[in-house]
């Protein structure tokens, strides 16, 4: 093997590794996803442990404001890949339209229907609800995903 083919991972980009990064980020996801289903463990119970998990690490237990979490929410969702359609925002409720996430050919690699990837946005809903917020999802025509986030107190 030559010097140069054996060093070309540090020819890559930033842009190039963060394509990666998202691509790979999605593949775990949907990769988990489609064992615990082959395994029979509930993928809504995995959710679940994973958004009281991630809960941990959204510092203090103070609720919060609706469209702050949602735009931390989109900042994370940005970092795995999906593209940010829309934001609104009022004085108690803050959604938003998102596209591309997940990747539609790591579904269907993966074997893994679009609702059974949904189960994916229980753990957005168990942070939520730990900060004093409500958390939905509907699933939009063309694979389109539609956020709210209210006061849990409304």
């Amino acid at each position: 093997m030559d010097e140069s083919s054996e060093n070309s991972y540090l020819d890559e980009t930033p842009e190039s590794l963060l394509e990666q990064a998202q691509y790979n980020a999605q593949a775990m996801m949907l990769a988990t996803i489609s064992v615990l289903d082959d395994l029979g463990v509930l993928t809504e119970a995995w959710a679940d442990a994973v958004g009281e998990r991630f809960a941990l690490t959204w510092g203090s237990e103070d609720d919060w404001e609706a469209e702050e979490f949602l735009d931390a929410m989109m900042t994370n969702y940005r970092s795995l890949g999906a593209t940010v359609v829309s934001v609104e925002t009022d004085d108690d409720t803050a959604t938003a339209v998102i596209s591309g996430f997940p990747d539609e050919d790591l579904t269907e690699t993966f074997g893994v229907a679009a609702g059974d990837a949904a189960v994916f946005h229980r753990v957005a809903g168990v942070i939520a609800k730990s900060r004093g917020l409500v958390w939905t999802t509907e699933l939009l025509d063309e694979g389109d995903l539609r956020f709210t986030v209210t006061s849990a107190s409304d």
